[in-house]
């Protein structure tokens, strides 16, 4: 018997947003320290050891130079000059609900141009304390409505909402330049476009792209000692 999971849509979460387009990600690289207690009094002429300190390592990523991921590779960049410290998740294809949460601080960078192929970045995350590996998932969205800016009409989003339905969609007013929504997932800790939700409360403006665009909003709803769920609403804004 083969079994096995594809790693095909694992994200990596800096700040409670996504790093768009990763190429590929790797670690971290846990390590635990080896204390040598050997004394002539060791049976059989075997040394002995004792667990010393644990490293949570590094994680590797590599990927596409997306220029206009603000709130991601550039926040991650910048977020490296000042030594700022996130809480950050590693989560796994949702088919398989395994996730990696940890405190980390960008700890490199670096562009690749070559002639004849893509604008690529790589870089390095140093996590700081103990990474906690979490292998059930969330129960997740049982609700998401909205409104939109323009006359505050509600948003028809689609398809319904459920907990493993992932992908939404909505289209709003040419005029309207924000949406808010109401997220709901009872106990459990819900961000839109990074910024805290209380279940069933409505968020803050959630700014939309120039007329003629989509916008991807990102939505991440995770329990206690569980998997995140992360869902995407894009939304169409109609050119003028």
């Amino acid at each position: 018997m083969t079994s096995g999971y594809s790693a095909h849509n694992t994200i990596l979460i800096w700040n409670y947003r996504k790093l768009l387009e990763l190429t590929n990600l790797s670690g971290p690289s846990q390590t635990a320290e080896t204390i040598d207690m050997t004394s002539h009094d060791s049976a059989d002429g075997y040394k002995e050891f004792i667990a010393g300190l644990r490293d949570g390592g590094e994680i590797s990523i590599e990927g596409n130079f997306v220029p206009s991921d603000s709130a991601g590779q550039i926040a991650f960049h910048t977020d490296l000059q000042a030594g700022t410290r996130r809480t950050c998740w590693i989560v796994m294809p949702m088919s398989v609900g395994g996730s990696l949460l940890f405190t980390a601080m960008a700890s490199g960078f670096e562009g690749s141009y070559p002639m004849d192929s893509k604008i690529s970045i790589s870089g390095a995350l140093k996590v700081s304390g103990k990474p906690t590996l979490y292998v059930t998932a969330s129960t997740g969205l049982t609700n998401l409505v909205g409104i939109e800016e323009n006359g505050g009409g509600a948003l028809s989003i689609t398809p319904a909402i459920a907990g493993t339905t992932y992908a939404y969609a909505c289209s709003v007013n040419t005029a309207s330049s924000y949406i808010k929504l109401t997220p709901t997932a009872a106990a459990h800790t819900i961000y839109v476009q990074g910024t805290a939700v209380v279940t069933g409360n409505q968020s803050g403006q959630i700014a939309l792209g120039a007329a003629g665009t989509t916008t991807d909003v990102f939505i991440m709803a995770y329990s206690a000692s569980a998997s995140p769920k992360i869902y995407i609403l894009t939304v169409t804004r109609p050119a003028a």
